[in-house]
C-alpha cells in the first residue's frame, strides 16, 4: 500500500501555525502579510512532508472569481440597492457575488472572512464599516478587502468614502434655508453606527453655524417603543414609533430629517394616521434616495450618494488590485480611497415652514 499523501493539516501540525496560514503561504497569498520566519518554518514543513499540491479542482477555480459582500442589515433597501449595482458592475469582469449579513456580530464577520480566505475568493467587499476593523486589516494583507463606509471608518483598508458628515450639513442646510426653525432629527442609537453618529454631527454642526442649535432636537427611541411598531424593517419602525410622541405631535417642530429613507417612511405612516400632510403641515428630508423615494407618492427629499458610481468604483478598485500586471510591491503597502460626493435630490417632501 502506497504512502499517505501529506495534506495541508499535516503541514499545519509540524510547523505550528493555523491551516489558513499554510493555505496562504502554499498559495503564495501572504502578500508581506506574514512574517518571514513564518513562511519559512511552512515551506520546510512541506518539504519535509513531501507536500504537493493536489491538481486545482474546477470548483476552485470557480470560486477565485467569486467575491464576499458583507452587509449588516438585508432589511435595509440601502443595502439591496448596492448589491444590485455592483452585481451589474461586475458581470462584465465575470465575477461571482456571495452575498452574507452579519447583523454587526464580529464573530460572523470573521467567520465569513475566513471562509473567504480557505477557499480563494478574489476579495471581500463591505457595505459598512467593519465591526471587526483589526481582523478586517490583517485579512486585506492577504486578499484585497475594500468597504464603501465613511471616510474616517478605517485607516487601512481601501475605501469608497461617504461622507455623511456632509450629508447632514446639507439636509439641515436645506431645511433652514425654507425658515423652518424647530427641526427633530429622528434616529436609531447612534453610538452603534459611525454613519448615524456622522450624520447627526452633520446635522448638529449647520444648525450652529445658523445660530439653532437649541432649536435641534435629537429624538432617539427606546427599545419598548419599537417592540410593539408594525413592520420588518428596522428603520421603518423606529420612525412609526417616535412618530407617535406627544411632543411630535404637538407642532412644536415644523420639520424633521430621518436618518434614512426607511426611518422617514415610518414617520410620514405614522403622522398620516393623524391627518399630517407632508408638506403641508411638516417637511422631511431623509439619506439614502433608494429607489421607493421616487415614487409619485412618497416622493421623499433625500440625500444621494449616487450608489450606482460607489458599486463601479468598488469593483474598478477591485481589478486594479487583481491585475497581474500591477506593481506588486506598490500593491502590497498602498491603501486607496475613493470618495464621493453627497447631493441634495428636493422632492415633493420639503417646502417653506408655513408657521
Amino acid at each position: 500500500m502506497g504512502q499517505k499523501k501529506a495534506t495541508m493539516t499535516d503541514v499545519a501540525k509540524l510547523s505550528g501555525v493555523s491551516q489558513s496560514t499554510v493555505s496562504l503561504v502554499l498559495n503564495q497569498k501572504s502578500r508581506g502579510a506574514i512574517p518571514p520566519e513564518t513562511v519559512s518554518k511552512v515551506l520546510s514543513a512541506a518539504q519535509a512532508l513531501h507536500y504537493t499540491k493536489p491538481p486545482r479542482a474546477r470548483s476552485q477555480a470557480r470560486s477565485e472569481q467569486s467575491v464576499l459582500v458583507l452587509a449588516s442589515d438585508p432589511t435595509n433597501p440601502y443595502y439591496s440597492f448596492l448589491l444590485h449595482e455592483l452585481d451589474l458592475a461586475a458581470a462584465p469582469h465575470d465575477l461571482h457575488l456571495i452575498f452574507c449579513s452579519t447583523y454587526h456580530n464580529a464573530q460572523r464577520e470573521a467567520a465569513f472572512l475566513e471562509i473567504a480566505l480557505n477557499s480563494s475568493f478574489q476579495a471581500a467587499i463591505f457595505l459598512y464599516p467593519p465591526d471587526a476593523p483589526a481582523y478586517a486589516s490583517q485579512v486585506s494583507c492577504q486578499m484585497p478587502v475594500i468597504a464603501i463606509c465613511d471616510k474616517n471608518a478605517v485607516s487601512d483598508i481601501d475605501l469608497i468614502e461617504l461622507d455623511n458628515f456632509r450629508a447632514g450639513s446639507i439636509a439641515a442646510e436645506h431645511l433652514v434655508s425654507l425658515g423652518h426653525r424647530n427641526i427633530a432629527l429622528i434616529s436609531s442609537d447612534p453610538s452603534k453606527s459611525l454613519a448615524r453618529s456622522n450624520r447627526i454631527q452633520g446635522v448638529t454642526w449647520q444648525m450652529e453655524r445658523c445660530g439653532l442649535r437649541d432649536h435641534l432636537r435629537v429624538v432617539v427611541p427606546g427599545p419598548d417603543e419599537i417592540e410593539h411598531a408594525p413592520g420588518n424593517d428596522i428603520g421603518y419602525r423606529i420612525g412609526r414609533a417616535v412618530a407617535q410622541r406627544p411632543e411630535l405631535l404637538s407642532g412644536t417642530y415644523t420639520a424633521f430629517i430621518s436618518i434614512n429613507d426607511m426611518v422617514a417612511m415610518g414617520v410620514i405612516d405614522a403622522l398620516s394616521q393623524h391627518n399630517a400632510q407632508f408638506p403641508g403641515n411638516y417637511s422631511i428630508v431623509s439619506f439614502d434616495n433608494v429607489l421607493y423615494t421616487g415614487l409619485s407618492r412618497i416622493s421623499l427629499t433625500t440625500v444621494d450618494y449616487h450608489i450606482n458610481l460607489l458599486a463601479q468604483a468598488a469593483i474598478d478598485l477591485l481589478l486594479r488590485r487583481t491585475n497581474p500586471s500591477a506593481d506588486a510591491a506598490l500593491l502590497s503597502s498602498a491603501r486607496f480611497k475613493v470618495e464621493c460626493t453627497p447631493q441634495l435630490v428636493v422632492r415633493r417632501s420639503t417646502a417653506p415652514c408655513r408657521s
